[in-house]
């Protein structure tokens, strides 16, 4: 169940006093290109089945709140990535999740992607070691009248060895 309110944790240093790095530290704030999503009716479609759940055009299942601010941020994965030193085949991992539905994403409609990279934290666990935890958070409007639809937060976790 999402949370009513997230709030960032602190920039910095992780749990074992690990300096983050000033490139990594550069990133926070930095802003997404943007860009635009459309659910179209048969991936509203493919989304409800895949989740065991009726289609109930025009509304879609709430999912596509997700698929949409990550589909519509305007860079690539590898491309997110690489603002933090990082690569695909580094193993960077979905951390943590959760959207806030202000109002019905529906079928046929443009949204509005936005967001920036909201905090980074480097920590130190016993059986992950080294790893930078970025969290970023995305905003979705509608298109047409500029409604507030969806606030996902997002994290991902950077291993970084050691």
């Amino acid at each position: 169940m999402p949370k009513a309110h997230h709030q960032p944790r602190p920039v910095g240093t992780g749990t074992i006093s690990e300096q983050l790095p000033e490139d990594i530290r550069a990133q926070i704030g930095r802003r997404f290109p943007g860009g635009y999503y459309t659910a179209e009716p048969y991936r509203a479609w493919l989304l409800a089945d895949a989740a065991a759940d009726r289609p109930h055009a025009p509304a879609v299942h709430p999912l596509h709140a997700w698929l949409a601010t990550t589909g519509g941020i305007g860079i690539t994965w590898d491309e997110f990535f690489a603002w933090f030193g990082a690569t695909a085949a580094d193993g960077p991992m979905f951390g943590e999740h959760e959207t806030v539905l202000h109002r019905r994403l529906r079928t046929d409609r443009r949204y509005r992607v936005s967001g920036s990279v909201v905090s980074a934290v480097r920590k130190r666990g016993r059986a992950a070691g080294l790893f930078d935890l970025v969290e970023y958070q995305l905003e979705l409007h509608d298109d047409a009248d500029g409604g507030h639809v969806a606030t996902c937060w997002n994290s991902i976790v950077f291993p970084r060895g050691g």
